[in-house]
């Protein structure tokens, strides 16, 4: 997840990341951080036991009040 959210870091806002994964604990973690973190998952296929998703960078999530 680290290098994910590296290389989301330098992506200009509606830039495309693509990420594979042969875990599914793992892409189930990358989906969970999209949707936490303002980004959306454009597609997602599977072949060969590899998941991949490309996944489209959006706005910086809101701060939140505490």
């Amino acid at each position: 997840m680290l290098l994910i959210e590296e290389e989301m870091a330098v992506l200009e806002k509606g830039e495309v990341l693509q990420v594979a994964a042969d875990r599914h604990d793992l892409v189930e973690t990358v989906r969970s951080w999209v949707d936490e973190n303002g980004h959306t998952v454009e597609e997602e296929y599977v072949a060969s036991g590899v998941t991949t998703l490309i996944v489209r960078k959006g706005a910086a999530p809101a701060a939140k009040a505490t």
